[in-house]
């Protein structure tokens, strides 16, 4: 038979156990909101990149063009990614196993039509008689990463 005292010390047992199984959750929860804001950020480091290259060219209209677009682009994934998970997903926020699918998805299906793309693109300059050296670059930089990271990952487990 258990006392009041009994359920008391396994009442603050649990309340310690719970503190300490919230604790990995929240920090979790944080580095998620820290990883969320990366390609924002990104967006708008980028835009400001296209700013300086652009004004050190003279060339004013492109300049503001490209910041407004990378930061109308930011501006987009923070506001919308509260609505929409397609856009949730493309401000990084992979949080369940369900998104974290459909971003591999989405990245598998990227690397197949950026390798046609790259592909026909060295095809369709050699035939026109075109310096194709920067098509075959990409295609190497392309194959190569895809080699390595099969390998990479193949030993990892």
């Amino acid at each position: 038979m258990s006392t009041d005292a009994d359920r008391n010390a396994g009442g603050a047992r649990d309340a310690e156990n719970a503190g300490i199984a919230s604790a990995p959750s929240s920090a979790r929860q944080r580095g998620a909101r820290r990883q969320s804001w990366i390609v924002p950020v990104t967006a708008a480091v980028l835009g400001a990149a296209f700013l300086a290259i652009y004004l050190g060219h003279h060339n004013v209209g492109m300049a503001v063009s490209g910041l407004l677009i990378m930061l109308g682009y930011a501006a987009v994934l923070v506001i919308g990614s509260r609505r929409s998970e397609a856009v949730s997903l493309l401000r990084g926020e992979t949080g369940d196993e369900r998104a974290r699918s459909i971003e591999q998805r989405a990245s598998a299906l990227t690397l197949h039509v950026l390798a046609l793309v790259l592909v026909g693109g060295y095809i369709v300059a050699l035939i026109r008689g075109h310096e194709s050296g920067t098509w075959a670059g990409l295609c190497a930089v392309l194959g190569g990463t895809y080699l390595l990271s099969t390998v990479v990952l193949t030993r990892r487990g």
